[in-house]
Protein backbone atom coordinates (compact mmCIF):
# COMPACT_ATOMS: atom_id res chain seq x y z
CA UNK A 1 0.00 0.00 0.00
CA UNK A 2 1.08 3.55 -0.68
CA UNK A 3 -0.48 5.92 1.84
CA UNK A 4 -0.32 9.71 1.66
CA UNK A 5 -0.60 11.71 4.86
CA UNK A 6 -0.89 15.39 5.69
CA UNK A 7 2.21 16.04 7.81
CA UNK A 8 1.79 19.83 8.08
CA UNK A 9 0.61 19.61 11.73
CA UNK A 10 4.14 18.39 12.59
CA UNK A 11 5.55 21.79 11.71
CA UNK A 12 5.86 24.91 13.82
CA UNK A 13 4.30 25.27 17.27
CA UNK A 14 2.56 21.91 17.67
CA UNK A 15 -0.76 21.93 19.44
CA UNK A 16 -2.91 18.91 20.20
CA UNK A 17 -3.36 18.02 16.51
CA UNK A 18 0.37 18.34 15.89
CA UNK A 19 1.30 15.95 18.68
CA UNK A 20 -1.50 13.58 17.62
CA UNK A 21 -0.04 13.48 14.09
CA UNK A 22 3.52 13.11 15.39
CA UNK A 23 2.84 10.18 17.70
CA UNK A 24 0.50 8.41 15.29
CA UNK A 25 2.92 8.61 12.35
CA UNK A 26 5.80 7.45 14.57
CA UNK A 27 3.72 4.49 15.76
CA UNK A 28 2.66 3.61 12.21
CA UNK A 29 6.28 3.59 11.08
CA UNK A 30 7.24 1.44 14.08
CA UNK A 31 4.76 -1.32 13.20
CA UNK A 32 6.62 -4.47 12.16
CA UNK A 33 4.75 -7.12 10.21
CA UNK A 34 1.59 -5.04 9.80
CA UNK A 35 3.36 -2.08 8.25
CA UNK A 36 6.32 -3.68 6.52
CA UNK A 37 4.97 -3.34 2.99
CA UNK A 38 3.49 0.15 3.41
CA UNK A 39 5.10 3.11 1.71
CA UNK A 40 4.35 6.54 3.16
CA UNK A 41 4.23 9.87 1.36
CA UNK A 42 4.18 12.77 3.82
CA UNK A 43 3.05 16.14 2.45
CA UNK A 44 4.30 19.44 3.84
CA UNK A 45 4.07 23.03 2.70
CA UNK A 46 6.67 24.50 0.31
CA UNK A 47 9.99 25.28 2.00
CA UNK A 48 9.25 23.16 5.07
CA UNK A 49 11.91 20.52 4.49
CA UNK A 50 14.71 23.03 4.96
CA UNK A 51 13.01 25.46 7.34
CA UNK A 52 11.68 22.75 9.68
CA UNK A 53 14.38 20.10 9.35
CA UNK A 54 14.77 19.71 13.13
CA UNK A 55 11.05 18.98 13.59
CA UNK A 56 11.24 16.21 10.99
CA UNK A 57 14.50 14.67 12.23
CA UNK A 58 12.76 11.93 14.31
CA UNK A 59 11.49 10.46 11.02
CA UNK A 60 14.91 10.40 9.38
CA UNK A 61 15.49 6.65 9.83
CA UNK A 62 12.27 5.79 7.97
CA UNK A 63 13.25 8.24 5.24
CA UNK A 64 16.70 6.66 4.85
CA UNK A 65 15.13 3.19 4.71
CA UNK A 66 12.96 4.34 1.80
CA UNK A 67 9.69 3.82 3.68
CA UNK A 68 8.88 7.51 4.04
CA UNK A 69 9.01 10.10 1.26
CA UNK A 70 8.58 13.83 1.84
CA UNK A 71 6.78 15.94 -0.75
CA UNK A 72 6.44 19.72 -0.61
CA UNK A 73 3.24 21.04 -2.12
CA UNK A 74 1.04 24.11 -1.89
CA UNK A 75 -2.73 23.88 -1.51
CA UNK A 76 -3.45 24.21 -5.23
CA UNK A 77 -0.91 21.56 -6.21
CA UNK A 78 -2.25 19.06 -3.69
CA UNK A 79 -5.33 18.39 -5.79
CA UNK A 80 -3.29 16.28 -8.23
CA UNK A 81 -0.73 14.79 -5.86
CA UNK A 82 -2.67 11.60 -5.21
CA UNK A 83 -2.54 10.73 -8.90
CA UNK A 84 1.01 12.03 -9.49
CA UNK A 85 2.41 10.10 -6.50
CA UNK A 86 0.41 6.92 -7.12
CA UNK A 87 -1.36 6.88 -3.78
CA UNK A 88 -3.71 4.11 -2.79
CA UNK A 89 -5.23 6.20 -0.01
CA UNK A 90 -4.79 9.71 1.38
CA UNK A 91 -5.23 10.64 5.04
CA UNK A 92 -6.04 14.25 5.91
CA UNK A 93 -4.99 14.51 9.55
CA UNK A 94 -6.43 17.94 10.31
CA UNK A 95 -10.04 18.38 9.14
CA UNK A 96 -9.07 18.76 5.44
CA UNK A 97 -8.69 16.22 2.62
CA UNK A 98 -6.78 17.98 -0.16
CA UNK A 99 -6.29 15.00 -2.47
CA UNK A 100 -7.21 11.32 -2.74
CA UNK A 101 -5.77 8.02 -3.87
CA UNK A 102 -6.96 5.08 -5.91
CA UNK A 103 -9.29 4.12 -3.07
CA UNK A 104 -10.19 7.66 -2.07
CA UNK A 105 -9.29 9.29 1.22
CA UNK A 106 -10.02 9.54 4.92
CA UNK A 107 -10.10 12.62 7.13
CA UNK A 108 -9.62 13.07 10.87
CA UNK A 109 -12.09 15.42 12.55
CA UNK A 110 -10.80 15.85 16.09
CA UNK A 111 -13.68 17.81 17.59
CA UNK A 112 -16.52 20.15 16.71
CA UNK A 113 -15.82 22.78 19.36
CA UNK A 114 -16.34 25.81 17.14
CA UNK A 115 -19.31 24.26 15.37
CA UNK A 116 -20.93 23.77 18.78
CA UNK A 117 -19.81 27.19 20.07
CA UNK A 118 -19.50 29.39 16.94
CA UNK A 119 -19.44 32.59 19.03
CA UNK A 120 -15.81 31.80 19.88
CA UNK A 121 -14.65 31.60 16.27
CA UNK A 122 -11.86 34.04 15.40
CA UNK A 123 -12.36 33.63 11.65
CA UNK A 124 -13.10 36.81 9.71
CA UNK A 125 -16.41 35.47 8.36
CA UNK A 126 -17.30 33.48 11.46
CA UNK A 127 -17.67 29.71 11.67
CA UNK A 128 -20.41 29.13 9.07
CA UNK A 129 -18.08 28.77 6.06
CA UNK A 130 -15.76 26.39 7.95
CA UNK A 131 -18.74 24.36 9.13
CA UNK A 132 -19.99 23.73 5.60
CA UNK A 133 -16.47 23.10 4.28
CA UNK A 134 -15.72 20.45 6.92
CA UNK A 135 -19.17 18.92 6.50
CA UNK A 136 -18.60 18.63 2.75
CA UNK A 137 -15.18 17.04 3.37
CA UNK A 138 -16.71 14.53 5.79
CA UNK A 139 -19.28 13.46 3.20
CA UNK A 140 -16.60 13.21 0.49
CA UNK A 141 -14.29 10.99 2.59
CA UNK A 142 -14.51 7.23 2.47
CA UNK A 143 -14.38 7.30 6.25
CA UNK A 144 -14.21 9.99 8.92
CA UNK A 145 -11.82 9.21 11.77
CA UNK A 146 -12.35 10.81 15.15
CA UNK A 147 -10.88 10.39 18.61
CA UNK A 148 -13.84 9.66 20.90
CA UNK A 149 -17.41 8.37 20.89
CA UNK A 150 -18.51 11.84 21.92
CA UNK A 151 -16.95 13.40 18.82
CA UNK A 152 -18.51 10.63 16.69
CA UNK A 153 -21.93 11.54 18.05
CA UNK A 154 -21.27 15.22 17.33
CA UNK A 155 -20.27 14.45 13.73
CA UNK A 156 -23.35 12.30 13.30
CA UNK A 157 -25.73 14.91 14.69
CA UNK A 158 -24.20 18.09 13.22
CA UNK A 159 -23.14 16.77 9.81
CA UNK A 160 -25.81 14.10 9.40
CA UNK A 161 -23.15 11.51 8.56
CA UNK A 162 -24.20 7.88 9.14
CA UNK A 163 -22.47 6.30 12.13
CA UNK A 164 -21.12 3.47 9.99
CA UNK A 165 -18.99 6.00 8.10
CA UNK A 166 -17.28 7.17 11.29
CA UNK A 167 -14.40 5.28 12.93
CA UNK A 168 -13.25 6.05 16.47
CA UNK A 169 -9.51 5.70 17.06
CA UNK A 170 -8.61 7.23 20.44
CA UNK A 171 -5.62 9.37 21.21
CA UNK A 172 -3.05 7.99 23.60
CA UNK A 173 -0.32 9.10 25.98
CA UNK A 174 3.33 8.91 25.01
CA UNK A 175 6.14 7.36 27.05
CA UNK A 176 7.50 10.88 27.50
CA UNK A 177 4.97 11.31 30.30
CA UNK A 178 6.12 9.41 33.37
CA UNK A 179 6.71 10.27 37.03
CA UNK A 180 9.78 12.37 37.81
CA UNK A 181 11.54 11.10 40.91
CA UNK A 182 13.97 13.69 42.21
CA UNK A 183 14.20 14.69 45.89
CA UNK A 184 15.36 18.16 44.85
CA UNK A 185 12.43 18.70 42.45
CA UNK A 186 10.00 20.46 44.84
CA UNK A 187 12.59 23.11 45.74
CA UNK A 188 13.60 23.39 42.10
CA UNK A 189 9.98 23.94 41.03
CA UNK A 190 9.37 26.61 43.66
CA UNK A 191 12.56 28.46 42.72
CA UNK A 192 12.18 28.23 38.94
CA UNK A 193 8.53 29.23 38.77
CA UNK A 194 8.45 31.55 41.75
CA UNK A 195 5.74 29.66 43.64
CA UNK A 196 4.53 31.27 46.87
CA UNK A 197 3.95 27.84 48.49
CA UNK A 198 5.61 24.43 48.40
CA UNK A 199 2.44 22.67 47.27
CA UNK A 200 0.35 23.52 44.24
CA UNK A 201 -2.76 22.78 42.20
CA UNK A 202 -2.04 22.43 38.48
CA UNK A 203 -4.14 23.55 35.50
CA UNK A 204 -3.05 23.12 31.87
CA UNK A 205 -4.97 24.75 29.04
CA UNK A 206 -4.31 28.47 28.96
CA UNK A 207 -6.87 31.23 28.49
CA UNK A 208 -8.81 29.48 25.72
CA UNK A 209 -12.43 29.89 26.90
CA UNK A 210 -13.27 26.22 26.53
CA UNK A 211 -10.52 25.26 28.99
CA UNK A 212 -12.56 27.19 31.56
CA UNK A 213 -9.93 28.84 33.76
CA UNK A 214 -12.54 31.32 35.05
CA UNK A 215 -14.59 28.67 36.85
CA UNK A 216 -11.43 27.22 38.40
CA UNK A 217 -10.31 30.64 39.65
CA UNK A 218 -13.76 31.35 41.10
CA UNK A 219 -13.76 27.97 42.84
CA UNK A 220 -10.33 28.71 44.31
CA UNK A 221 -11.34 32.24 45.36
CA UNK A 222 -14.41 30.94 47.22
CA UNK A 223 -12.16 28.74 49.36
CA UNK A 224 -8.95 30.75 49.41
CA UNK A 225 -8.72 30.52 53.21
CA UNK A 226 -9.02 26.71 53.14
CA UNK A 227 -6.70 26.29 50.14
CA UNK A 228 -4.04 28.87 51.07
CA UNK A 229 -1.36 26.18 51.60
CA UNK A 230 -1.63 25.43 47.88
CA UNK A 231 -1.02 27.98 45.15
CA UNK A 232 -2.55 27.59 41.71
CA UNK A 233 -0.20 27.05 38.73
CA UNK A 234 -1.76 27.88 35.36
CA UNK A 235 0.06 26.58 32.28
CA UNK A 236 -0.65 27.76 28.74
CA UNK A 237 -1.19 30.99 26.86
CA UNK A 238 -1.93 33.71 29.41
CA UNK A 239 -3.86 35.89 26.95
CA UNK A 240 -6.64 34.98 24.54
CA UNK A 241 -9.07 37.01 22.50
CA UNK A 242 -11.86 35.79 24.78
CA UNK A 243 -10.05 35.69 28.11
CA UNK A 244 -6.99 36.57 30.17
CA UNK A 245 -5.89 34.42 33.09
CA UNK A 246 -3.84 37.11 34.83
CA UNK A 247 -6.67 39.65 34.51
CA UNK A 248 -9.22 37.21 35.96
CA UNK A 249 -6.88 36.48 38.87
CA UNK A 250 -6.54 40.21 39.61
CA UNK A 251 -10.31 40.68 39.48
CA UNK A 252 -10.70 37.98 42.13
CA UNK A 253 -7.84 39.28 44.28
CA UNK A 254 -5.75 36.15 43.74
CA UNK A 255 -2.52 37.69 42.46
CA UNK A 256 -0.49 36.36 45.41
CA UNK A 257 -1.87 32.84 44.99
CA UNK A 258 -1.54 32.40 41.22
CA UNK A 259 1.43 31.68 38.97
CA UNK A 260 0.93 31.88 35.18
CA UNK A 261 3.83 30.12 33.44
CA UNK A 262 2.86 30.52 29.78
CA UNK A 263 3.57 27.59 27.51
CA UNK A 264 6.18 25.11 28.75
CA UNK A 265 8.45 22.49 27.17
CA UNK A 266 7.65 18.85 27.79
CA UNK A 267 10.29 18.38 30.49
CA UNK A 268 8.85 21.23 32.60
CA UNK A 269 5.31 20.00 32.09
CA UNK A 270 6.28 16.49 33.17
CA UNK A 271 7.91 17.92 36.29
CA UNK A 272 4.79 19.89 37.26
CA UNK A 273 2.45 16.95 36.59
CA UNK A 274 4.65 14.74 38.78
CA UNK A 275 4.64 17.03 41.83
CA UNK A 276 1.19 18.62 41.67
CA UNK A 277 -1.01 17.75 44.63
CA UNK A 278 -3.90 17.61 42.16
CA UNK A 279 -4.39 18.30 38.46
CA UNK A 280 -7.61 20.12 37.52
CA UNK A 281 -9.03 20.10 33.98
CA UNK A 282 -12.55 21.61 34.08
CA UNK A 283 -12.89 21.94 30.30
CA UNK A 284 -16.29 22.81 28.85
CA UNK A 285 -15.70 20.89 25.64
CA UNK A 286 -13.09 18.34 24.53
CA UNK A 287 -12.86 16.04 21.55
CA UNK A 288 -10.57 13.89 23.69
CA UNK A 289 -8.62 15.59 26.50
CA UNK A 290 -4.99 14.44 26.34
CA UNK A 291 -3.83 16.40 29.45
CA UNK A 292 -5.96 14.08 31.59
CA UNK A 293 -3.92 11.06 30.50
CA UNK A 294 -0.64 12.99 30.66
CA UNK A 295 -1.32 13.92 34.28
CA UNK A 296 -2.33 10.37 35.21
CA UNK A 297 0.79 8.95 33.56
CA UNK A 298 2.92 11.22 35.76
CA UNK A 299 1.06 10.27 38.93
CA UNK A 300 -1.16 13.31 39.51
CA UNK A 301 -4.63 12.81 41.02
CA UNK A 302 -7.14 14.25 38.53
CA UNK A 303 -10.33 16.29 38.75
CA UNK A 304 -12.03 16.81 35.39
CA UNK A 305 -15.39 17.51 33.76
CA UNK A 306 -18.31 15.11 33.62
CA UNK A 307 -19.20 16.35 30.12
CA UNK A 308 -18.29 15.71 26.45
CA UNK A 309 -15.46 13.17 25.94
CA UNK A 310 -13.79 13.51 29.33
CA UNK A 311 -15.66 10.71 31.15
CA UNK A 312 -14.59 8.35 28.32
CA UNK A 313 -10.96 9.26 28.86
CA UNK A 314 -10.92 9.43 32.65
CA UNK A 315 -13.10 6.42 33.41
CA UNK A 316 -13.25 5.88 37.17
CA UNK A 317 -9.71 7.20 37.66
CA UNK A 318 -10.72 10.84 38.27
CA UNK A 319 -13.27 12.88 40.18
CA UNK A 320 -15.83 14.12 37.64
CA UNK A 321 -17.52 17.49 38.21
CA UNK A 322 -19.90 19.90 36.49
CA UNK A 323 -17.49 22.34 34.82
CA UNK A 324 -19.98 25.22 35.02
CA UNK A 325 -20.40 24.99 38.80
CA UNK A 326 -17.63 26.72 40.78
CA UNK A 327 -19.00 25.55 44.11
CA UNK A 328 -18.99 21.89 43.08
CA UNK A 329 -15.45 22.25 41.73
CA UNK A 330 -14.37 23.93 44.99
CA UNK A 331 -15.84 21.05 47.00
CA UNK A 332 -13.91 18.55 44.87
CA UNK A 333 -10.66 20.49 45.28
CA UNK A 334 -11.05 20.68 49.03
CA UNK A 335 -11.93 16.99 49.22
CA UNK A 336 -8.86 15.85 47.27
CA UNK A 337 -6.46 18.20 49.05
CA UNK A 338 -7.64 17.09 52.49
CA UNK A 339 -7.87 13.32 51.81
CA UNK A 340 -4.51 11.61 51.32
CA UNK A 341 -6.17 8.20 50.88
CA UNK A 342 -8.30 9.55 48.02
CA UNK A 343 -5.24 11.02 46.33
CA UNK A 344 -3.48 7.66 46.57
CA UNK A 345 -6.50 5.86 45.11
CA UNK A 346 -6.75 8.29 42.21
CA UNK A 347 -3.02 7.93 41.47
CA UNK A 348 -3.25 4.14 41.45
CA UNK A 349 -6.30 4.14 39.21
CA UNK A 350 -4.68 6.71 36.94
CA UNK A 351 -1.62 4.52 36.34
CA UNK A 352 -3.93 1.65 35.39
CA UNK A 353 -6.13 3.81 33.21
CA UNK A 354 -3.33 5.05 30.95
CA UNK A 355 -2.45 1.45 30.05
CA UNK A 356 -5.65 1.40 27.95
CA UNK A 357 -4.37 4.20 25.70
CA UNK A 358 -1.23 3.46 23.66
CA UNK A 359 -0.13 4.87 20.32
CA UNK A 360 0.82 1.38 19.20
CA UNK A 361 -2.76 0.20 19.62
CA UNK A 362 -4.15 3.28 17.87
CA UNK A 363 -1.73 2.75 14.98
CA UNK A 364 -2.81 -0.88 14.61
CA UNK A 365 -6.47 0.14 14.46
CA UNK A 366 -5.65 2.77 11.86
CA UNK A 367 -3.65 0.30 9.77
CA UNK A 368 -6.58 -2.12 9.84
CA UNK A 369 -8.81 0.67 8.54
CA UNK A 370 -6.38 1.46 5.71
CA UNK A 371 -6.35 -2.22 4.73
CA UNK A 372 -10.13 -2.44 4.82
CA UNK A 373 -10.55 0.57 2.55
CA UNK A 374 -7.85 -0.57 0.16
CA UNK A 375 -9.20 -4.14 0.19
CA UNK A 376 -5.81 -5.53 1.16
CA UNK A 377 -5.98 -8.93 2.82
Amino acid sequence: MRIGIDANPLLGDRGGVGWHTYHLLKALLDLKEEGAEVEWVAYVRPGALSACAAALEPFRAAEIAGRLHWVESGKLGMRWRGWVDGLDLYHGTNFKMRTSGRFGGVVTVHDLWLDRYPRYSTKLLGQRVSFYRTKRTAWRARRVITVSDHSARDIESLYGLPRNRITVIPNAVSDDFRPVQDPDAPAQIRRRFGLPTDRFILFVGGADPRKNHRTLLRAYAQRADRLKDHCLVLVGDIHHRFGDMAHTARELGLERHIVCTGRLPLADLRLLYSYATVFVFPSIYEGFGMPVLEAMACGAPVITSSTTSLPEVAGDAALLIDPENAEVLGDALQRVLEDAALRKTLRTKGFERVKDFTWDRSARWLMNLYRELCAVA
